[in-house]
């Protein structure tokens, strides 16, 4: 029953950071209340249930019948997840917010090729309040400044999630990391995507962080 709550604990939680990917910054988050973004009917209590509502209307609007995108089920059910794993000890509180952040943040990425700045403020106060400065931290953000004033290779965005990731893990892990998602990014390009357009990178590396995972108490 514990890991049931939990789980939907989880989910809810999913559920909001849904609503800011979709939302910030164009509206509030607040108001107006939770609705269908195609009839703007306001959803019911039984419309917000996490991963059960939109299974239960096989993804589709309970009023208009048009589809809700299964992105939203599957977001909340990762977040149910990562609270479990918080809750088990297999992830640290650092980690748990460094993988959440990376989930929302790849996911803005891929919906509106944007970067919100202010949500990952707010991630980065919360690991900073746990872990404190360190030096490739600060690397990393001279990186994502320099990024904004010069066309490199990489976007601001991509640096300051790596600058996140600095704060949780050593450089060497980090390196890993980025070789992980560099390989998956070429890998990708090479099979799907037009040589003209740009590939998101955040989601690379959330991929490769969670790659890693597993393996961090085993690679020096």
């Amino acid at each position: 029953m514990k890991l049931i709550i939990l789980f939907f604990f989880g989910a809810s939680l999913g559920s909001f950071l849904g609503l800011v990917i979709d939302r910030f910054p164009q509206e509030s988050i607040i108001f107006p209340a939770s609705h269908c973004n195609h009839c703007k009917k306001q959803l019911k209590a039984w419309d917000l249930i996490p991963v059960l509502s939109q299974i239960w209307r096989k993804s589709r609007c309970g009023y208009c019948q048009s589809k809700i995108p299964i992105w939203y089920a599957l977001f909340e059910s990762l977040t149910g997840i990562l609270v479990l794993l918080l809750e088990s000890g297999s992830l640290s509180l650092s980690q748990f917010l460094l993988v959440l952040a990376g989930l929302v943040l790849a996911i803005y990425d891929i919906k509106h090729r944007e970067y919100p700045l202010m949500v990952w403020l707010v991630f980065a106060g919360l690991v900073l309040a746990l872990l404190g400065f360190n030096l490739p931290f600060f690397l990393f953000l001279l990186l994502a400044i320099l990024a904004e004033i010069f066309p490199l290779k990489m976007g601001s965005g991509d640096f300051l999630y790596m600058a996140l990731i600095a704060l949780v893990f050593s450089v060497t892990d980090l390196l890993w990391v980025i070789q992980i998602s560099s390989f998956m990014g070429i890998l990708f390009a090479a099979l799907f995507q037009q040589k003209s357009q740009p590939i998101p990178f955040i989601p690379f590396l959330l991929l490769g962080l969670i790659c890693y995972l597993p393996l961090v108490s085993f690679v020096f």
